[in-house]
């Protein structure tokens, strides 16, 4: 006599799968009471070869982990009474329950940037609406972008942001059979807006800093200015990383905020060009050394009650506390407001850097290493500012060749003959 199936505590057979140099969950059998086909692949994103045998056995354990938590949810959905009650859920609790069962996977300022798009504005929108998420479609979705552009006057780009959430939530809900189809792919985004910053000059530059002698905003904003560095990695510049004797300095660490604005050094850059060695000139040397000498002054004075926590950090305050990203970009808006320049931010440091370099001569090539741009073409589009002054001097050339044609040139030379 056949034994009876205890679906309650069943188990879908599932198996690891060596796909394009990763492992891939799948789970491919039979419902064994309904007989039905029961599909699910997911791709761990662990490599099967890493640079070492010790982390070759680290991502092989966790895909093994994984496989386990992949077969308990797949299971709890199709033979526990919670699949009926999925079909009545509605679209906010859907998304409120994504986002926590995704922070693992994201960085701390990704994770603050999901939860303040997700519960300050898409749920508290669409919980007005009491959406199922299955009965949730296009237009929906288009309405909210439409109310957050036109009522809320919220900027595209930040919509294009709801945008990339609300889709990857209703992708994870697809891939488990929640809903028949993906509907924010079938709505039409905002056009984003091309940005273009305002460009300093480089006395500006100079008067800008000269203003900032002695502040908190000092020491970010001199090497944003020199390096065209980004915000996160002027306040994230070690001390572990500066080569004095080879005079070279290195980026390999950018300061972020977590989920609860705690500041954290993040050492895993975006992209490998981001990750640069740049040549140290004696500016920036001989300002580093100074640095050096009042950071020792101040760990004297404050003793006990300086913060070594960050000793490795070049940008601290007096009392060795890091400098907070927010008050790096409000403050020196603020500034740069009172010493009379319009609408001048942070980031406009590193447009300046590259703009004022390109029109001293220095390759775009080279401009793109400094920056830290994985692609030329980043470089090309972003700084459109580049070629105002190209654009300039070719109309000359233009204009020149036209006034000195091949006509006129011939008759100069028959009149030097003469």
């Amino acid at each position: 006599m056949q034994e009876k199936l205890d679906i309650k505590n069943y188990l879908l057979p599932g198996r690891i799968r060596k796909k394009d140099g990763y492992y891939h969950l799948i789970i491919d059998t039979i419902h064994p009471i309904t007989k039905e086909k029961i599909r699910h692949s997911e791709s761990t994103k662990l490599k099967v070869i890493e640079e070492s045998k010790r982390k070759n056995l680290e991502n092989e354990n966790e895909a093994k982990y994984r496989l386990k938590i992949f077969r308990e949810k797949w299971s709890k959905y199709h033979f526990s009474d919670s699949k009926d009650k999925t079909e009545n859920i509605y679209f906010t609790d859907y998304l409120s329950k994504w986002l926590n069962n995704i922070k693992h996977t994201l960085q701390p300022s990704t994770i603050e940037s999901y939860t303040l798009n997700i519960q300050n504005i898409i749920i508290p929108y669409f919980k007005s609406k009491n959406f199922l998420l299955k009965d949730l479609k296009a237009r929906h979705i288009q309405e909210f972008y439409t109310n957050c552009l036109e009522k809320r006057k919220i900027s595209s780009s930040t919509i294009r942001r709801y945008h990339a959430n609300i889709r990857k939530c209703l992708q994870t809900a697809l891939k488990q059979e929640l809903v028949l189809s993906n509907q924010a792919d079938l709505v039409d985004k905002p056009k984003e807006k091309k940005y273009i910053a305002n460009v300093l000059k480089i006395s500006d530059l100079l008067n800008i800093l000269e203003n900032l002698v002695g502040t908190h905003l000092e020491l970010p904003t001199f090497f944003s200015t020199y390096y065209g560095l980004r915000r996160g990695e002027a306040a994230g510049l070690l001390w572990s990383n500066i080569d004095f004797k080879n005079k070279k300095i290195i980026i390999g660490n950018t300061l972020i905020e977590g989920e609860n604005k705690e500041l954290i050094n993040r050492k895993s850059l975006k992209t490998k060009s981001s990750y640069r060695t740049l040549e140290l000139i004696p500016q920036v040397e001989k300002f580093l050394l100074e640095i050096k000498e009042k950071q020792e002054e101040n760990k004297k004075h404050f003793k006990g009650s300086y913060n070594y926590k960050y000793s490795d950090n070049i940008c601290v305050k007096e009392n060795g506390e890091l400098i907070k990203l927010d008050y790096i970009t409000k403050k020196f808006k603020e500034i740069t407001k009172r010493l009379g320049y319009e609408d001048v931010h942070f980031h406009c440091l590193r447009h300046s850097f590259a703009t004022n370099m390109y029109n001293a001569g220095m390759d775009m090539k080279d401009i793109q290493k400094w920056l830290g741009h994985s692609a030329l073409s980043t470089t090309m589009d972003l700084y459109v500012h580049f070629f105002e002054k190209r654009i300039k001097e070719s109309a000359k050339i233009l204009e020149n060749a036209m006034k000195n044609g091949k006509g006129e040139k011939e008759e100069i030379e028959n009149n030097d003959k003469k």
